[in-house]
């Protein structure tokens, strides 16, 4: 009986631990875009735009020179900013094309796809055979609500190869922030 109260207590314990942040808004605080092949691909717009003081939309459009693309790898990476952004909680290579046919395989990837994909033209699995546009992107609370986020600034890191050669990197730069 006494370890049935024990195991008890560390369900109760880790269920709140594990409790979503309740935060007010997030929003893009600055956005990065590099290419390392311009021959191949090159971006045409890689920008914010405020909306309101809580609401800052993300635009990228993706000029693609030799298509069809068939062999995508992603890396994403979390930081969070604390002297200096540190490594947090995520890092996660996959193959792009296998997650696009089976999203639940990687739960945090299907959370930011789903948050993509009703503002961009990543609806499809490969092959990519056309520019790749994200359009006045907005991320809302009610998209995150899953993560157990604290409070804070946080960049994500998108690194983006082709044929296992990395062409290009964004770095989106989110605050988390209560009223």
């Amino acid at each position: 009986m006494r370890l049935k109260a024990q195991i008890f207590k560390y369900i109760v314990a880790f269920t709140i631990l594990i409790q979503p942040a309740i935060f007010a808004y997030i929003k893009f605080i600055n956005l990065k875009c590099v290419t390392y092949d311009k021959p191949f691909a090159d971006f045409r717009q890689c920008n914010l735009k405020a909306l309101s003081r809580n609401a800052v939309a993300l635009s990228l459009h993706v000029r693609l020179f030799q298509v069809p693309v068939n062999n995508v790898s992603v890396n994403l990476d979390v930081y969070k900013k604390a002297n200096g952004y540190r490594p947090f909680m995520f890092n996660i290579t996959a193959d792009f094309c296998q997650f696009l046919k089976n999203k639940k395989r990687i739960p945090f990837g299907k959370l930011l796809m789903d948050t993509v994909e009703a503002y961009s033209n990543i609806n499809h699995t490969c092959p990519f055979d056309n520019d790749i546009i994200v359009r006045d992107m907005v991320l809302k609370p009610e998209q995150m609500q899953l993560l157990p986020v604290p409070m804070g600034e946080y960049m994500l890191r998108i690194s983006v190869a082709a044929y296992n050669d990395y062409k290009a990197t964004i770095k989106a730069y989110i605050q988390v922030m209560e009223d």
